[in-house]
């Protein structure tokens, strides 16, 4: 599904490798911003993640929390929707971006 970027967004968390299923996560804390996401440290790196990719505190699956920059106006297509987060492709790269600042073609 293509989506609209109404807001300008930079990346303000970092840019992250992709951590492996089954990779440890420690200080797991709710986020007071976003339901259902943790803040967390993974292999020593602080970030956030959807508490469905957590069991045990060990990811269930390979996830890379890196955002996506981008301009108003840009459009992006949605590859995976998880809360409040959307996991979207812009040309080659792949990132998250916040649902609040994206709009499908109707919503225009």
């Amino acid at each position: 599904m293509k989506l609209q970027v109404t807001t300008s967004y930079t990346i303000e968390e970092g840019i992250f490798p992709t951590f492996v299923k089954g990779t440890e996560i420690k200080a797991l804390t709710p986020c007071r911003k976003y339901p259902n996401w943790y803040a967390c440290e993974i292999e020593g790196y602080h970030t956030y993640v959807p508490e469905h990719f957590v069991r045990a505190n060990h990811l269930v699956t390979d996830y890379n929390p890196t955002e996506l920059a981008v301009v108003k106006g840009d459009i992006v297509e949605l590859l995976e929707l998880h809360y409040q987060w959307a996991l979207v492709s812009k040309g080659k790269e792949i990132g998250w971006l916040p649902c609040e600042i994206l709009v499908t073609s109707g919503q225009l």
